[in-house]
């Protein structure tokens, strides 16, 4: 992941110029990616895949002060599927050795449990390995860091309504 300076812009999760462009992104697409990162907790996050506003909209509403929510506008991991040989060989030639990637293990609500990322194919294989019969999503990893129209971070507001960045 490249580094990057400051976000220009820090939007509450609550405010309008993070939800309204959110909120839009569903009427063409049939799901977003969110990454949640939690400050102050060891670098902990989590990717989660939202079929409707409304249920991001709830998630937002019970996450802690100064978490930071990132949402995708693109469709993400378009590599899905249950691991067998076929499915780590299709991951292999779609993915160059040395780039990111991002892998999420799935229940059967594709609801994300756990996810593993690298950069290089011995990585890959040998997770995908370890989750043979296991239902997955791959793809490169989410650009999260970089600005742009397809990006939108928020941060989650205190009880006040004031918005802290925190330690990620």
């Amino acid at each position: 992941m490249k580094a990057s300076s400051q976000p220009s812009q820090v939007l509450s999760t609550s405010d309008p110029r993070f939800l309204v462009p959110i909120e839009s992104w569903f009427v063409t697409h049939s799901e977003i990616l969110v990454l949640i990162r939690y400050s102050h907790a060891a670098g902990s996050k989590l990717f989660e895949f939202f079929r409707s506003f409304s249920a991001l909209r709830e998630t937002l509403n019970q996450l802690p002060p100064s978490t930071n929510v990132i949402a995708f506008k693109d469709p993400q991991l378009p590599l899905r599927g249950m691991v067998d040989d076929n499915f780590i060989a299709q991951c292999l030639s779609s993915i160059s050795d040395g780039t990111e990637f991002l892998l999420l293990e799935t229940d059967a609500e594709a609801q994300t449990s756990g996810h593993v990322a690298g950069e290089f194919h011995s990585e890959l294989q040998g997770e995908l390995e370890l989750l043979q019969g296991c239902h997955v999503f791959v793809g490169p990893y989410p650009p999260f860091l970089n600005e742009s129209p397809a990006v939108i971070s928020g941060y989650v507001p205190d009880e006040h309504g004031t918005v802290r960045i925190g330690i990620y």
